[in-house]
């Protein structure tokens, strides 16, 4: 397992920060992509367990999030209320016996890859958005990497097995602290950061990034399947890869705008 875990990193890694290094055009269509692809594969859990989602209606919505993001437009509202509109008056000639489920699900997919997704874009379009955008994805990374090492190797004490059988308090620990080092480190080096404020950057992400992934295994669990797909050899489908980052770049968006004060 840990082989393929590797070779799935040196596959990807490279491609993820090539995409973020030249920004523009080329790291939206990275990111439409992936999402589009984790998108599909949270609507395939859906219907795994009976309902009947609309995923030609989430997936432009995913698609129209993230150009919104990209464009800078500020159509959040107004995408949302004729979605809304659409899909309601949609479902008065669509009439299935289990859809208002199914319509709830297509617009928690949308809104859960696409809204959260788009923060990705917001991050790198933000001024030094390049360093802001490697810093918290090192630092999301480093938070997955130390939980799965520390976990396998010391873990004892259970964290929300319930959700996740094999998560342990030692192995969220040990990514709370890969992380909250990694952006000390680095945030002090490459961005200016005071170490501070690198810190509380580094543990609100590793926070952050720790329950985006137990978010989606509660999905998993509620569908009854190990992984969201196959797509990333050691890791599962592509939503299994992204799931800390969702959490993790709204949270560094926020983090950036709110407490640091980078403005466009």
């Amino acid at each position: 397992m840990l082989k393929y875990r590797i070779a799935s990193a040196v596959i990807l890694i490279p491609i993820v920060l090539g995409s973020v290094y030249f920004g523009g055009l080329g790291f939206f269509a990275v990111v439409t992509l992936a999402l589009l692809i984790a998108g599909y594969e949270f609507f395939d859990l859906a219907r795994r367990v009976g309902h009947r989602p609309i995923p030609a209606l989430g997936l432009a919505l995913i698609v129209l999030f993230l150009f919104n993001a990209y464009a800078r437009a500020g159509w959040e509202l107004e995408i949302l209320t004729v979605a809304l509109v659409g899909s309601l008056v949609l479902a008065i000639f669509w009439r299935e016996d289990d859809w208002i489920a199914s319509w709830a699900l297509t617009f928690a997919g949308a809104l859960y890859v696409g809204w959260l997704g788009a923060y990705t874009i917001r991050v790198r379009e933000l001024p030094n958005g390049l360093i802001w955008a490697v810093l918290a994805l090192v630092t999301i990374w480093a938070t997955d990497t130390g939980a799965y090492f520390v976990g396998t190797r010391l873990g004892r004490h259970g964290f929300f097995t319930a959700i996740s059988p094999k998560k342990t308090w030692e192995g969220a620990i040990g990514g709370w602290v890969a992380a909250t080092l990694v952006m000390l480190v680095l945030g002090s080096l490459f961005a200016g950061l005071e170490p501070v404020k690198a810190l509380l950057f580094g543990f609100g992400l590793s926070i952050a990034a720790t329950f985006g992934d137990l978010a989606e295994s509660l999905l998993k669990r509620q569908t009854g399947v190990k992984d969201s797909g196959n797509l990333v050899p050691g890791h599962g489908g592509l939503l299994d890869r992204i799931d800390s980052l969702l959490f993790g770049a709204a949270f560094a968006y926020y983090y950036l705008v709110w407490v640091l004060r980078v403005m466009n």
